[in-house]
């Protein structure tokens, strides 16, 4: 029996499914960069209030703001943090003209780590900017747009050409106990970012001005809560349409973005979901929930491991797939000639980790994590933020004051909801599932080959 053709309306609900995938796929950072500028440029009456204001990274576009304490549980506007640093913050907007960023003096703070990132639209991780490629003394950098001038009166000054006209600038100080604090912030202090001479700042993006919906919660974690893919999706896809009309992308993915085309979904400011035929919308939100699936799935059908370490991140090339997983998992990964990340979802014999359960991660003398700069291990609770607990610790590392060596000089992290009679070498977890992330600052050579201590599951 010959099978039968399919009508035009289903070809171009399939056409339209296949290409919300891959918009998805391509679109989520780009759309991820947007909303977290959306939400953390955003007017001062919307920013947050009560206890947890005093840890707001949230400022106007084109302006510094500076974290006074480390990331604790209460912060929860980019998934995963880092547990053991400042983080220094801005929204730049390069579609007006220049900016000078100044990039404090190493010299002034010997043995102090510090890293100002610069990230694109897409995450793309494309300078970082410190004491290995910045002047002992400081310097003062210019930020251009794609499309921008470099001012004559700046022409001796380094410059930085960036790939959009959007960038975010997240600068980490290595940071230790509270005693610690006022030093680092004394570097964050030095950090400067202003208008370049001509340069008129004129505001935020228009695609973030238009922002479709709420900026709270990213798309994919909407859609995974239980909101129906066919309220998100148009949302969504709105949102890429006008992001892509002011931040193209690279050359290279220009065909890619034609392809989008073929679905309606094109670079404008004006574009409008409902103006799409209904066979195009009913594919593009099929491929839409197929495509968050996809992204939250990478990595889970592999056969399950105690330690998966990622083999690139911050510059993707090619890898779609990967930066919109990152982006998934974590926004802003730093590019792993400056940074070195692992997960561990898994104990030794590849069980999941449970906090009902105790676990030791033992270290020998002779083969810690090989960082040159500094080392961590921090828990994150099944939610991708950190834990609150009663020892208000996260993370474990080589600067974790208190820890208690063997007497080989091995070091034993021990990790479990139950307090144990000894605190000093103890990962709170919570009472269920939850994962932990090793970062390596200033990874030495052949760290991909490293063995990382699996977690030890101990008799109950």
């Amino acid at each position: 029996m010959t099978p039968t053709a399919p009508s035009q309306a289903e070809a171009r609900r399939a056409m339209a499914r296949s290409i919300g995938l891959a918009a998805f796929v391509y679109g989520y950072p780009l759309t991820e960069t947007y909303r977290t500028c959306a939400m953390q440029t955003a007017p001062q009456a919307q920013r947050r209030t009560g206890a947890s204001a005093g840890s707001d990274v949230r400022a106007p576009m084109n302006t510094m703001h500076f974290a006074p304490r480390p990331s604790t549980h209460e912060d929860r506007d980019v998934v995963t943090p880092a547990n053991d640093l400042l983080y220094a913050m801005a929204w730049v907007h390069l579609a007006d003209g220049p900016m000078l960023l100044t990039v404090p003096a190493s010299a002034r703070h010997p043995g102090r780590y510090f890293v100002l990132p610069l990230y694109d639209a897409y995450t793309e991780n494309f300078e970082n900017l410190g004491p290995r490629n910045c002047k002992p003394e400081g310097e003062v950098v210019v930020l251009v747009g794609p499309d921008g001038q470099v001012p004559e009166s700046l022409q001796g000054h380094r410059v930085v050409r960036c790939p959009t006209n959007l960038v975010w600038l997240i600068g980490r100080i290595l940071v230790g106990d509270e005693s610690d604090w006022p030093a680092a912030r004394a570097l964050q202090a030095e950090i400067r970012l202003e208008p370049a001479p001509g340069t008129t700042l004129r505001g935020r993006p228009a695609a973030i001005e238009q922002w479709a919906g709420e900026p709270v919660d990213a798309m994919a974690a909407a859609f995974e809560k239980g909101e129906p893919a066919a309220q998100v999706a148009p949302r969504f896809f709105t949102n890429v349409c006008h992001a892509l009309a002011e931040a193209p992308g690279r050359v290279e993915d220009r065909g890619l973005v034609a392809w989008f085309g073929q679905a309606g979904l094109v670079p404008d400011a004006a574009f409008s979901w409902e103006g799409l035929e209904e066979p195009v919308r009913e594919g593009l939100v099929e491929g839409f929930a197929e495509g968050v699936r996809v992204v939250a799935a990478v990595g889970r059908n592999r056969r399950p491991k105690p330690w998966a370490m990622t083999p690139a991140t911050g510059r993707y090339g090619n890898e779609f797939l990967g930066r919109a997983r990152t982006a998934y998992l974590g926004l802003g990964a730093l590019a792993t000639s400056e940074a070195v990340y692992a997960a561990a979802h898994y104990d030794a014999v590849q069980e999941p980790l449970d906090g009902n359960r105790r676990y030791v991660m033992r270290f020998d003398a002779a083969d810690m994590p090989p960082a040159d700069a500094f080392w961590s291990v921090t828990l994150y609770d099944s939610d991708r933020f950190l834990y609150p607990n009663e020892i208000k610790r996260h993370a474990i590392g080589d600067r974790t004051p208190g820890l208690k060596r063997n007497a080989d000089g091995s070091l034993e992290i021990e990790v479990g909801h139950a307090r144990p009679a000894d605190t000093a070498n103890w990962l709170p977890a919570p009472a269920g599932r939850f994962y932990l992330i090793l970062r390596m600052y200033y990874p030495r050579e052949g760290v991909q080959s490293w063995r990382i201590p699996p977690l030890q599951a101990q008799p109950a």
